[in-house]
């Protein structure tokens, strides 16, 4: 950039003017990259010619000579005449070859003179024989110039000089970008053949789509295209409490309630959505989906809007805004306010202002409405389990009658186009184009130019006379006292890039192998599995723009290292690209995502197919079948090469790692998020902390460069994790010795389809096949979690789970080796603990080698760990943060108080101290884990498709695909081919025989340890303590009010036994789950299904009252623990409200859990809780994470067997009023027996007061 002078002048055309030919030519390397033939253009911008380089790549950066509004020649890949560009000469002369000044080129960090560079003009109709033979040999001359050193054509890109450090190369290579292959281009992505569209005659958009999953249900959505960036100043909030009270005020969706039926609503920056999921028949054969149209028409197109509906939600959404504050929050409204100072995304948010909410009638509302809420502003979709005539003639039925309005002429309703890319406002947001007027929102790109349309920021100037430097976009600061650690967001803004042809394919591939490569160097270079960096480049669906964020959460006192680290691997990525073995790694990775994709399409929920469909219908993607997506990926994989993953690192991270360059993308925004004060170890205390924005720009500066040979360094990724171990480990004739096991060992459950066994060193096993999902899911439980930590070791197992997890190294493998090795065999693996279990986490391809790769790493796991001393102080450190980050959260510190409260300070139930963590070592923490994760102790259950059914679906697709044909409409659907009995058997002896070689072969622990039994946590009796030990009350020092608090009692677990205290009081009420006329009362499940049911119902009361009657709350809601291992448990109720209203939402919460003993739950409850359980346990079997939980525990010394599967849709329709009922007397809800923990939040000075030590 040049420096800025009078302002700019708009270029005019002259179509009618001599064109004319430039040469350039330069001795030296900062002007070589600009040498080269120009040719005029036919237009002028201030008064003067304007030439454009010839020969640059059809989608490179162009490059012109033109005079600026600064009255300087300029090189600049601008052609509108501004102060910004590469290479300037203040010289006023009226064409190129009269300059007689000296240019100054911008070589990434500094103003360099070229005293060499001439301009030749050879104007085409004046040349003679001998001037275009000169200049021939000066366009040689120049050519060779700057391409000194022969440089090799790489691919489809023209490469750089070799000398990198030549000054002005390192800043023009970033300019180049790589050619698509030939036809790439120009290949229409197919549309999936199921989604059918449609306009009714008012202009009402629709889409439908058939999908039998869940069975028997479907989804409605209909979307309004208006949000809070539509509203007037004065009327900010009112599209949010618009949505609330014509959801809320509709009574045709109150009937909906008690069906098995599901609704909400949500307001963003530009959408509306009403969304209802119901079943398409009820039991007694009522139709469900006229009446769910007709419920979604009258909250849109024909609402009350009564007064004392408005006022009720007028106190809901002012609770609401309450409730919302907390400091997540806060940080996303910081962090849009500097990725969108242009907009109004930046500031106006949908909850909207107070003081507006308070003022606004009933006539404020409806004017809203008519203004915005209309058939042409509307799109619905409907995606379920119905034929495609009932969809539409449902649609045409409810909807048709709706009046049109804002007509853009007397005959039509209907803006054309109203779909595709003619639809869309290309400089504003991705959004439909309507008959009237919409407010603009323009955003400030990062690329490919600042600004939009002929509309800029000021973020590319600076004057060069007063040593400025490229502006590189906002850096703002946000301090909160309530903050713990830091973070530090870098943004550039790009327009979206519609998915339409296989070109976009090929540079979404790019951009996706970008983001795990970088996300891998990061993390290893944080030695930690727990690197504290979030890259993303996605398409924001609410903010309409595409958006590259990268996010690093620091340690405040060493944020330098952690910002440096991650710079400098960003940079590298800039300057170096990627290695040919990380892009086929990623590449392959991704193949096998989408073809995850195609395995799992008869699993997808209709809910997440709607998602889809809206969501790329915004910024007008194609919408493909997974069949189809994986055929474009196939067919594109081939035409991904380095230099165009190079090319787009440039395009998608050059704004962070080249900051400051002239080259370089401006950042958007740079948004930090700082505590204001530190916690010191050495003194104890905590000190203030401060950074300026200088500080962070001056390390971004200052950041040195890694050596090509640093950057891409490559970990060795083994084929094996145990080449030759277990064969010397099993011996001889393992085959036999694995089939008389399994013949001894191996049960099926015939109901269930269950298989149970126990492995040779003690570990139980439970599978179940399933088709859900392509990947196979595991879940390994060991028993002890929290609860068994020692007296004096609180916290040693978290921290002890949270070291290995950190250390990431197994055996004599590195964690970057196995870091690599889940990406190429595609799995992960994650470590956790509750207060009952410690358990590990697996998704692995269900492949051979796929299987054999994640059981190669857990048996190393469990033999081989790596107890690491880095590793343990880095879990410590992690574990000191969050203890004092849960004191300073208004949610987690009211939590905390409540179950100290309740368990009188056990700190195996409560969030671990500072002072626990500082008692710990790491011989400590290893010896609590070792103790628990003793193979003769672990349960291991596996979800997925072992018999092969879905692989046989992939192999037939696979094998049409590479016909090159595509299914089209009308086509019979491909008949399922059975899967014989012999493959089934076959692939499930393969599986019995990989756990019993890989993970029965660990040997048995010999630590007895684990056996010494810790007594299980305790409540306290409430009734003997006075009632100021039961009710604990803090404030937190903040700049915003709030409120929250948990009531808390005691409760069983999920077989219906509480801890001693619990069983006394309930021996005391002569309490029994034997409940005269109760049927199936002996089943294991009973007591957990009377509790669910007793939640669903009071959480409905809660609702009705807290929330919609008095208006306290806006969320209010009840809870159970339920464990399944410990004879232990609570319950708790959480309100938010303010401040000033806090203890009267707690007195009407216990007023309600009190109540149900002398206002009895009555049939309508317990139907309505019934169908929602029913309902959500049909939904939630098609996924593998349930049927997880379903077969956790089976094996273990509890009452749950394989009928707890088999029985929970039966044991739901059996419940009656007094089963219910009597579940209520089996908690602790006596006015004596409730805890209360309250937390306000705002100005003065943080205390805590109340409960007992």
């Amino acid at each position: 950039g040049a420096p800025s002078g009078r302002r700019r002048r708009a270029a005019e055309e002259r179509f009618d003017h001599g064109t004319a030919r430039l040469v350039v030519s330069s001795a030296l390397p900062v002007g070589q990259p600009f040498c080269g033939e120009y040719q005029e253009l036919h237009m002028q911008v201030h008064e003067r010619p304007v030439f454009q380089k010839v020969g640059a790549p059809d989608d490179g950066q162009v490059v012109y000579l033109l005079f600026n509004e600064a009255d300087q020649w300029i090189f600049t890949p601008h052609r509108d005449g501004r102060a910004d560009g590469w290479a300037y000469a203040a010289d006023q002369a009226s064409t190129p070859a009269a300059i007689g000044g000296t240019f100054d080129f911008w070589d990434g960090a500094n103003w360099v003179p070229d005293s060499t560079l001439r301009i030749q003009d050879m104007r085409a109709d004046a040349q003679t024989e001998e001037s275009a033979m000169a200049a021939a040999a000066l366009a040689e001359a120049a050519s060779a110039a700057s391409l000194s050193e022969a440089p090799e054509t790489q691919g489809d890109l023209v490469a750089p000089a070799q000398d990198s450090n030549a000054v002005g190369v390192a800043f023009w290579e970033e300019l180049w970008r790589a050619a698509p292959p030939m036809g790439l281009a120009d290949q229409v992505l197919p549309s999936h053949p199921g989604v059918k569209r449609g306009v009714l005659p008012n202009g009402m958009r629709f889409v439908m789509l058939k999908n039998a999953m869940p069975p028997g249900r479907f989804e409605a959505h209909i979307e309004l295209h208006v949000g809070s960036i539509d509203e007037e100043p004065h009327e900010q909030g009112i599209a949010h409490m618009m949505e609330h009270v014509c959801f809320l005020g509709s009574r045709k969706r109150e009937r909906l309630i008690g069906t098995g039926s599901r609704s909400n609503a949500l307001t963003d920056f530009q959408h509306t959505l009403y969304h209802i999921h119901a079943p398409v028949q009820l039991e007694d054969g009522r139709d469900m989906y006229l009446p769910s149209l007709e419920a979604l028409y009258e909250i849109a197109f024909s609402p009350d809007l009564l007064p004392q509906r408005i006022e009720k939600e007028r106190k809901a959404v002012l609770a609401e805004m309450q409730q919302v504050n907390d400091m997540e929050y806060r940080i996303e409204t910081w962090t849009l306010s500097g990725l969108h100072e242009t907009n109004k995304l930046g500031s106006q948010f949908p909850i909207g202002k107070e003081e507006q909410i308070h003022r606004w009638k009933q006539k404020d509302l409806k004017a809203f409405h008519e203004k915005w809420y209309y058939p042409g502003n509307a799109t619905l979709y409907i995606v379920g389990d119905l034929d495609e005539d009932t969809m539409l003639s449902g649609i045409r039925k409810v909807f048709e009658p709706a009046k049109p309005r804002h007509l853009p002429s007397p005959d039509t309703a209907i803006v054309e186009p109203v779909w595709g890319a003619g639809s869309e406002d290309p400089r504003s947001l991705f959004r439909r184009r309507l008959g009237k007027a919409r407010p603009e929102q323009l955003h400030n790109f990062s690329v490919p130019m600042i600004g939009t349309s002929d509309v800029f920021t000021e973020a590319a100037a600076f004057d060069v006379s007063k040593g400025e430097r490229p502006w590189q976009g906002p850096l703002k600061i946000f301090r909160n006292e309530l903050l713990e650690s830091m973070q530090l967001n870098f943004y550039a803004k790009a327009p979206v890039r519609p998915l339409r042809t296989l070109e976009d394919i090929r540079h979404l591939i790019a951009v996706r192998i970008l983001i795990g490569v970088l996300q891998f160097r990061i993390v290893s270079r944080y030695s930690s599995n727990h690197a504290p960096v979030t890259i993303d480049h996605s398409d924001s669906f609410r903010e309409g723009c595409a958006v590259t964020a990268i996010t690093v959460n620091a340690d405040p006192r060493d944020w330098r290292n952690a910002l440096a680290c991650v710079v400098q691997e960003v940079r590298a990525i800039c300057d170096y690209g990627i290695t040919e073995s990380e892009m086929k790694r990623y590449m392959d990775a991704m193949l096998k995502d989408v073809e995850k994709g195609v395995a799992e399409d008869d699993t997808v929920p209709s809910e997440d197919h709607l998602n889809f469909i809206m969501t790329s219908d915004v910024f007008d993607h194609a919408v493909m079948h997974p069949e189809q997506a994986y055929q474009a990926f196939r067919e594109v994989t081939p035409h991904v090469s380095l230099e165009q993953v190079h090319a787009t690192a440039k395009w998608m991270l050059g704004f962070l790692g080249h900051y400051s360059k002239a080259d370089a993308p401006p950042t958007t925004a740079i948004v930090v998020c700082a505590p204001t004060q530190v916690f010191e170890e050495q003194t104890q205390e905590w000190a203030p902390f401060n950074i300026k924005e200088d500080e962070i720009v001056d390390l971004l500066l200052s950041v040195p460069d890694k050596s090509k040979e640093e950057a891409l360094n490559q970990v060795d990724v083994p084929e094996s994790l145990l080449d030759g171990h277990l064969e010397r480990l099993l011996g001889q004739g393992p085959i036999d010795a694995a089939t008389a096991w399994r013949t001894a060992s191996r049960k099926v459950d015939q109901d269930t389809g269950i298989v149970q066994y126990m492995l040779p060193n003690g570990a139980k096993v439970n599978y179940a096949c399933t088709t859900n999902e392509s990947q196979g899911t595991m879940r390994i439980l060991a028993p002890g979690g929290r609860s068994a930590d020692a007296p004096g070791e609180i916290g040693a197992a978290a921290v002890g789970i949270r070291t290995l997890s950190e250390s990431g190294a197994v055996g004599s493998f590195a964690r970057e080796q196995i870091e690599l090795f889940a990406v190429s065999n595609v799995m992960s693996v994650h470590l956790d603990l509750n207060l009952e279990f410690s358990f590990v986490d697996a998704s692995f391809s269900m492949s051979s080698s796929g299987l054999v790769a994640v059981l190669e790493l857990l048996h190393l796991l469990f033999q081989e760990p790596r107890w690491e001393l880095p590793a343990f102080t880095r879990a410590q450190q992690a574990y000191k943060a969050q203890s004092h980050a849960v004191q300073k959260s208004l949610e987690h510190s009211t939590m905390d108080r409540l179950v100290r409260m309740m368990y009188r300070d056990d700190g195996r139930v409560a969030e671990p101290s500072v002072d626990d963590m500082n008692r710990l070592t790491l011989d400590v923490v290893r010896r609590a884990v070792s103790s628990q994760l003793r193979p003769q102790d672990l349960e291991i259950n596996l979800v997925g498709d072992f018999a092969g059914a879905g692989q046989l679906k992939m192999a037939r697709i696979a094998g049409g695909l590479g016909t090159g044909k595509h299914y089209e409409l009308g086509d019979p659907e491909p008949e399922e081919t059975e899967l014989p009995a012999t493959v089934r058997e076959r692939r499930l002896r393969e599986l019995d025989e990989a756990l019993w070689r890989y993970l029965g072969s660990v040997p048995p622990s010999t630590d007895v340890s684990a056996e010494r039994a810790r007594e299980a946590p305790t409540i306290w009796r409430g009734e003997d303590v006075p009632p100021e030990a039961r009710r604990r009350r803090a404030h937190l020092e903040d700049s915003d009010e709030r409120a929250v608090a948990n009531i808390g009692g005691g409760a069983p677990n999920r077989w219906g036994k509480g801890d001693s205290y619990h069983t006394k009081c309930m021996k005391e009420r002569s309490f029994s789950w034997d409940v005269r006329g109760g049927e199936w009362r002996d089943h294991p499940l009973y007591p957990s299904m009377c509790l669910l049911a007793l939640r669903e119902v009071i959480n409905t009361r809660l609702f009705s009252t807290v929330r919609d009657s008095l208006g306290l709350s806006y969320d209010c809601s009840f809870d159970l623990s339920l464990f399944d291992r410990l004879e232990a448990g609570w319950y708790t109720c959480t309100v938010s409200a303010h401040p000033s209203r806090i203890d009267e939402a707690v007195e009407a919460a216990r007023g309600v859990l009190q109540g149900v003993r002398t206002r009895p739950i009555n049939e309508l409850e317990v139907s309505a809780a019934r169908r929602t359980l029913v309902r959500r346990h049909e939904t939630d079997l098609q996924t593998n994470e349930y049927w997880l939980s379903l077969l956790s525990h089976l094996q273990y010394d509890n009452p749950k067997d394989t009928t707890c599967v088999r029985d929970i849709e039966a044991m739901l329709q059996r419940l009656t009023v007094s089963d219910v009922q009597n579940a209520y007397a089996s908690l602790l809800m006596d006015k004596d027996q409730m805890f209360v923990s309250v937390t306000t939040a705002g100005p003065g000075s943080s205390y805590v007061s109340g409960g007992a030590a």
